[in-house]
């Protein structure tokens, strides 16, 4: 069970994060939530789909990292076999929560960094800190900041992408077979509907530069076969 606190340079003067991978670690994960502005560094790499969210019912970009729970096949000798590593994957065991402020008499929901203390990767005696002596942020959590950030205007990146797909009936069940296993819940591009467009559709979705997050979608899928060599390996 996650232990999520608001994160400070007096709380958590002491606190370590170790940023390597593995299945000890909490890394052993067969999905991993990802953003459009990550699709160009995802493709060649990773299978990208969508899959929609239990408690909200809206989709979400995922890139599949195994087939069977709490399988990672890019989890090789406790190192992350990749060069990129997606952004909901190296923000543990931070988090964006949300604070309360008051502005001009009126409260509002901020932004605001938190750390999950149950977390396998957060300890006092390994890996890197979080305050430097004086209480000022390390290198290393002004980079946990920067990734947070990019989580957090993703989110609203992914759901207008998504929204526009659903409204132009461009998603579909994906049919994954690995042996007698078949894979369910995932969705990808319908390339029927996506070639019935109209012109005006086609030059929206360009414009938006939803055309290209597409196309590295199609484009991702051709890394299913690699993920399939790793299972068999």
């Amino acid at each position: 069970m996650s232990q999520e606190q608001l994160l400070d340079n007096i709380t958590h003067k002491d606190i370590k994060v170790i940023t390597s991978y593995s299945a000890q670690l909490g890394d052993s994960v067969s999905v991993a939530r990802v953003f459009p502005s990550e699709y160009a560094q995802l493709q060649s790499e990773y299978p990208i789909f969508f899959k929609k969210d239990a408690a909200t019912g809206q989709f979400q970009s995922v890139v599949l990292l195994g087939f069977n729970d709490k399988e990672n096949l890019y989890l090789q000798d406790d190192k992350w076999d990749a060069d990129y590593i997606p952004l909901s994957i190296q923000r543990q065991p931070f988090l964006i929560g949300f604070i309360e402020k008051q502005k001009n008499g009126i409260p509002v929901q901020e932004p605001a960094v938190h750390i999950d203390m149950a977390h396998p990767k957060v300890n006092t005696t390994h890996g890197e800190p979080l305050f430097t002596s004086q209480g000022g942020m390390t290198e290393y959590l002004q980079k946990v900041n920067s990734i947070l950030l990019s989580i957090h205007h993703g989110h609203e990146d992914n759901q207008a992408f998504l929204n526009d797909l659903v409204d132009h009936n461009l998603l579909e069940s994906a049919l994954i077979n690995i042996g007698t296993q078949q894979l369910n819940g995932l969705y990808t591009i319908n390339e029927d509907a996506l070639n019935s467009l109209a012109d005006e559709a086609v030059l929206t979705l360009n414009k938006k530069g939803y055309l290209q997050h597409i196309y590295m979608v199609l484009a991702s899928l051709g890394q299913l076969r690699s993920l399939i060599n790793k299972k068999s390996r």
